[in-house]
């Protein structure tokens, strides 16, 4: 009778043990989706700030470019100015 107890025991401890085993690998499960899901978005939002940096970066350029050539064209309307005044 003691032994058929013991036993009994021993399965129910064992059931308990697998049923919350079974329950928090369940919500485990849930907090690394959940983790997962986060990173995801950190990474997605670090990709288009990169992105924007990029585009920034290439304007910044792009202005410099545009301001040289500007200026190059500034020096060769001045050139052609004081040359067609010399030249009546």
């Amino acid at each position: 009778m003691n032994q058929s107890l013991i036993i009994l025991f021993i399965l129910i401890n064992l059931f308990l043990i697998l049923f919350f085993k079974r329950k928090n690998s369940k919500k485990e499960k849930e907090h690394l989706y959940r983790v997962f899901c986060i990173q995801d978005q950190l990474i997605s939002e670090k990709n288009k700030k990169d992105k924007m940096n990029d585009s920034i970066n290439n304007l910044a350029e792009l202005e410099e470019t545009t301001q040289q050539k500007l200026n190059a064209i500034q020096l060769k309307l001045e050139f052609l100015h004081l040359f067609s005044k010399t030249n009546f």
